[in-house]
């Protein structure tokens, strides 16, 4: 009996599954909208129609496009993560290409490199990212939480700090438990961790952090001297980071050049250099030539170009009225 029974429902079961395929099926071919749910639902089905409307689905959320209200569905928390991804992805890809890199510009005049750094902070907003210092803080709590030493947090932090910086608080860490023949426990009213602070705080000192500053602030700090000081210091470590990153991105651009025409691009720059100083040299001894005469012209309205090109990488040059 119980066997009869099981076989009934297992029947049932295939019936109403193959049913409601079918129905799911049906709309995607009708061309009616999908919803979230007949997405998931059809994402094993091997019908083609549901395959196809299952990736139309998913390419449209990556542009951006809405087929139906964007509130999170409690029901399908893991779709709405995975949607919100999209998006954020989608807003990056399309901001990106309406911010201007600039790979020259001039270490006396960083206005360039603060507005590129300004337009990548926003564009992060946008696409819902979190501030970075409050990122770094909450990994660090987090991480803190679950350490059971000074040396495993500084370890399982190490993404967070340059390895300059992360191998000078590890010797840190390495001295004070030396000298106490014990593991530094993460205990800020112990002897041993207040030895290491004073360490920490002469090691912030060397790498230009100031390590007052961001304790003011971390405590709650409501002076506008503080505050103020401490968004000149986020400027500069933004400033910072965009010139190394413009830098890479410069040798990058050098490498790639070096590969494809098989001289460096310094090398390219030197030969194509002189030359023009011989083609002008020769210019100059055929005075009156109409080629001569026109040949100088023409380099000096190059040499115009370049140096508006060089005065304002991000305008170029603009010509009077």
């Amino acid at each position: 009996m119980n066997g009869l029974v099981l076989r009934n429902l297992s029947v049932l079961s295939r019936c109403f599954t193959g049913s409601a395929q079918e129905v799911a099926v049906r709309a995607f071919a009708t061309g009616a909208v999908p919803s979230k749910k007949d997405v998931l639902y059809n994402l094993s089905n091997p019908d083609p129609d549901a395959e196809a409307s299952v990736k139309a689905y998913l390419t449209s959320l990556y542009k951006g496009a809405k087929l139906e209200p964007s509130t999170a569905d409690d029901s399908l928390e893991l779709t709405s993560k995975i949607e919100k991804k999209y998006k954020s992805a989608a807003i990056v890809e399309s901001g990106l290409q309406n911010i201007n890199v600039p790979l020259s510009y001039s270490k006396s005049d960083l206005s360039p490199v603060k507005r590129y750094a300004a337009e990548l902070r926003n564009l992060g907003k946008q696409a819902g990212f979190e501030d970075p210092v409050a990122e770094v803080s909450k990994r660090l709590t987090d991480t803190a939480a679950t350490a059971d030493s000074v040396k495993e947090l500084l370890t399982k932090s190490q993404s967070l700090m340059s390895p300059e910086l992360f191998a000078a608080l590890l010797e840190a860490v390495q001295q004070v438990e030396n000298s106490t023949n014990s593991t530094l426990a993460l205990d800020g009213a112990s002897p041993a961790y207040k030895e290491f602070a004073k360490k920490v705080e002469a090691i912030a000192a060397a790498h230009g952090i100031p390590a007052k500053l961001l304790v003011d602030v971390k405590k709650g700090a409501t002076d506008d001297a503080v505050l103020k000081e401490y968004a000149r210091y986020q400027q500069h470590v933004a400033v910072k980071d965009a010139i190394a990153e413009l830098e890479a991105f410069k040798a990058d651009a050098t490498t790639l050049l070096d590969k494809h025409l098989g001289k460096s691009a310094e090398q390219v720059r030197k030969e194509q250099s002189a030359t023009l100083a011989a083609a002008i040299k020769k210019a100059e001894v055929a005075k009156g030539a109409p080629w001569a005469v026109q040949f100088l012209e023409d380099v000096k309205r190059v040499e115009w170009f370049d140096a508006c090109v060089a005065e304002n990488p991000a305008v170029g040059p603009k010509v009077a009225a």
